[in-house]
């Protein structure tokens, strides 16, 4: 999701494309992909100008490593430990309706009530799915089998308190809304991959945004989630990608969305003196 503000960059210059080449004189060709965080292996398996634009680069960097240590970071910063439920936080009405839901996700009722309101937004927003199998682990265990050096552009819990910082008031709106929406999940889901198979990031971001209802505070709360989720990664994400680019020859993977307008990472790059060309 992104904000209002970019509603209006349909038609510029990083609305299409999931693979950019970054260079300038001097330095060996990086490349800039986008992912989706999803196990389709429509998605997982990767076009030939991808792989070979991988297999060709030195170094490989991703959003956050998907290490042992950082898996059980984010496990455990997704539930309660002062005590506290999440039926104290939802009401007992929500909390009805969100029992039968997560057991479908795997998560019996016997386990739910530990887990925080974004944690339970945010699995709800997708599909079961095997997050082993997911795009981005795919490119780290390539990497790994490739001896290439690899590192990240953001900590785990740095990450996580895109969620956490959050109030719980707009917890509970974007718990509501996934709860709302929960049926329409695989048709938006369905929506997402074609978008991305086609390269088609301005689809990506309008399928992303009709997916939320339009009340006030959930409109509100939703401003607020995509300034930390996206806005502020973006810059985030473009200072720490520096170093990498300036070594030249990396491959570097971030989710698509970061990919889009004029306040993505492209266009910031760009604006930074760096030449970005699309190739996939």
């Amino acid at each position: 999701m992104l904000s209002d503000a970019q509603a209006q960059e349909s038609s510029g210059p990083f609305t299409q494309g999931l693979l950019w080449r970054v260079e300038k004189i001097g330095v060996a060709p990086n490349y800039l992909f986008g992912t989706i965080h999803i196990d389709d292996q429509r998605v997982t398996t990767l076009p030939d100008p991808v792989r070979r634009s991988f297999d060709s680069a030195q170094t490989f960097t991703m959003e956050v490593s998907l290490d042992n240590t950082n898996l059980l970071a984010l496990s455990s910063r997704m539930v309660y430990d002062d005590g506290r439920t999440l039926a104290d936080a939802t009401g007992p009405e929500l909390y009805r309706e969100i029992v039968p839901i997560m057991e479908q996700h795997g998560v019996p009722e016997s386990l739910l009530p530990a887990f925080q309101p974004w944690a339970v937004a945010m699995m709800l927003e997708m599909p079961p799915q095997n997050s082993m199998e997911v795009l981005d682990l795919k490119l780290y265990q390539m990497a790994l089998e490739q001896h290439k050096p690899i590192y990240e552009l953001e900590s785990a819990d740095e990450q996580i308190a895109v969620f956490t910082d959050i109030s719980e008031a707009d917890q509970i709106e974007l718990l509501k809304d996934a709860v709302e929406n929960y049926q329409d999940v695989p048709q938006q889901t369905e929506q997402l991959v074609q978008a991305y198979l086609a390269r088609n990031l301005a689809r990506m971001w309008q399928i992303s945004q009709e997916s939320t209802d339009d009340t006030a505070s959930l409109k509100k709360a939703n401003q607020r989630f995509e300034q930390k989720l996206i806005d502020q990664r973006n810059l985030r994400m473009f200072e720490r990608m520096q170093p990498r680019l300036e070594q030249g020859g990396a491959f570097i993977a971030i989710g698509a969305l970061h990919l889009y307008g004029m306040r993505g990472v492209p266009e910031l790059l760009q604006q930074a003196g760096w030449k970005v060309m699309p190739i996939y």
